[in-house]
């Protein structure tokens, strides 16, 4: 009997990157710690962290904090209009 092959999607890899970056394990310890073969592991830091220029995964970081900061402003700008819309309609009645 063949073993199954196991399939994983490119963000779970990222993710086990960022893991194995972030607790400083080394491949052999996420490897036992997730049931992954190592070579796997290994495969997938050479594919997002060693691209000799920023990773993937640090570019996709910054656009989230970009998208974050831009998101709290609007919600902010949002309840100011909200705000104005009420005194106006309160002082029309």
């Amino acid at each position: 009997m063949g073993d199954i092959r196991q399939h994983f999607d490119e963000e779970f890899k990222r993710q086990t990157v960022k893991h194995m970056q972030e607790s400083g394990q080394t491949p052999a310890e996420v490897s036992r710690e997730l049931d992954i073969p190592v070579s796997s592991i290994r495969a997938w830091r050479k594919q997002f962290a060693n691209t000799g220029e920023k990773s993937q995964l640090f570019v996709d970081y910054e656009r989230l904090q970009k998208l974050e900061g831009m998101n709290r402003e609007l919600q902010e700008e949002n309840e100011i209009l909200k705000k104005a819309m009420h005194f106006f309609t309160k002082n029309r009645d």
